[in-house]
């Protein structure tokens, strides 16, 4: 009998380690090419769904490759491989290879945080946290079936908190019910009121689950009618950028360069010593405000627009455009290393390998 990992295995990792609801409205992360249940002993990791990333991965013998950007960002309206947007979708389904990307919610998770590690900041909280909904789970199990109802609702992937997956919290009680005529109970007497020993489960889990919850909890709870309540949780945390402090103040030059290439380019004014740094790597440039508002002295993203310099310039903020790959092709080391110590829990762990991959702007 096989044990390999599947596809719906990465998935449920990346669901823990970036959770689907970071998204953003727009974007398009998850599975774009494959079946869920297809085997994997080989990921490869890209920043970009390239047809060369596609190639190197089945090159090297590959089940599945998982990219930061989409392979598929908007709607095709054909799949010809005349088209450069489709030929890459076509030649990983005609292979067989799954394609999976973690884009704007492993923005909010990993992307700001493995770059603010880079650059040495200290006391690091979100640019813009994000308001996230929960739901919290409650239900009376006898406790001799406890644990069965807890493993039946991890299965639907409920319980992740954080970086931590199958999260619960028990606590025993007494709880009573007067039993119906006719029915058939798993303790008490038809007719009769009955008291019993019962333990008080509680789970975390998005909105999403709640109905494949339900379902997981009646099908594993001994009680003919097992009562759910879910409680609607709302929390701050995660969220698309990072503000991080350098103690003592530093100057910036030498230390981007070191870790971002000689690509980048300054706006607004010339920095000093700097103490308090904004960073959003990739598309930042909405962000200038937000980070003079957060009390940044320098911020650092992938790409700037002529007016956002401008802007900068005005509000006296010293903004660095390090290049959109530059900024966000460190994550993926990052996520190989969160992969590879997920994947190591499997019985039979996929071998994760990073790509190589080059810039797509040059100097001559």
């Amino acid at each position: 009998m096989c044990v390999c990992m599947k596809v719906m295995d990465f998935l449920d990792i990346i669901e823990r380690l970036a959770p689907a609801d970071l998204a953003l409205d727009w974007d398009n992360p998850g599975l774009q090419v494959g079946d869920p249940s297809a085997e994997v002993a080989k990921a490869a990791l890209a920043l970009d769904p390239t047809s060369e990333n596609i190639q190197k991965a089945l090159d090297l013998d590959c089940q599945l490759l998982i990219t930061h950007h989409p392979l598929i960002f908007k709607p095709l309206k054909k799949l010809s491989l005349q088209d450069p947007l489709a030929a890459p979708v076509l030649l990983a389904a005609s292979r067989g290879l799954s394609v999976v990307s973690a884009h704007t919610n492993w923005d909010a998770a990993g992307v700001a945080l493995e770059l603010a590690g880079l650059l040495g900041l200290s006391d690091v909280r979100p640019l813009e946290a994000r308001a996230r909904t929960f739901l919290k789970l409650v239900v009376f199990v006898p406790p001799s079936h406890a644990e069965t109802v807890r493993r039946a609702v991890f299965e639907t992937g409920a319980g992740v908190v954080g970086g931590y997956g199958r999260c619960w919290f028990q606590s025993p009680g007494r709880g009573g019910f007067k039993v119906p005529a006719g029915a058939a109970p798993f303790s008490g007497k038809p007719g009769e009121e009955h008291e019993t020993a019962e333990e008080r489960l509680e789970i975390i889990l998005p909105p999403g689950l709640r109905e494949g919850v339900a379902r997981a909890v009646a099908a594993s709870h001994p009680y003919e009618e097992p009562a759910c309540e879910f409680h609607e949780i709302r929390t701050t945390g995660a969220g698309f950028g990072v503000l991080g402090d350098w103690d003592p103040p530093r100057r910036c030059e030498r230390i981007l360069q070191d870790v971002l290439g000689p690509l980048g380019l300054f706006a607004g004014p010339e920095p000093g010593a700097v103490s308090r740094v904004a960073l959003l790597p990739g598309s930042g440039g909405d962000y200038v405000l937000d980070a003079k508002r957060a009390g940044a002295q320098l911020y650092v993203t992938g790409e700037l627009a002529h007016h956002q310099a401008l802007l900068a310039r005005e509000i006296g903020l010293s903004v660095y455009a390090g290049g959109h790959f530059e900024t966000e092709r460190p994550s993926m080391t990052r996520l190989e290393r969160e992969l590879r110590g997920e994947a190591a829990l499997s019985e039979a762990p996929a071998q994760i390998l990073l790509l190589e991959e080059s810039p797509p702007f040059y100097r001559l």
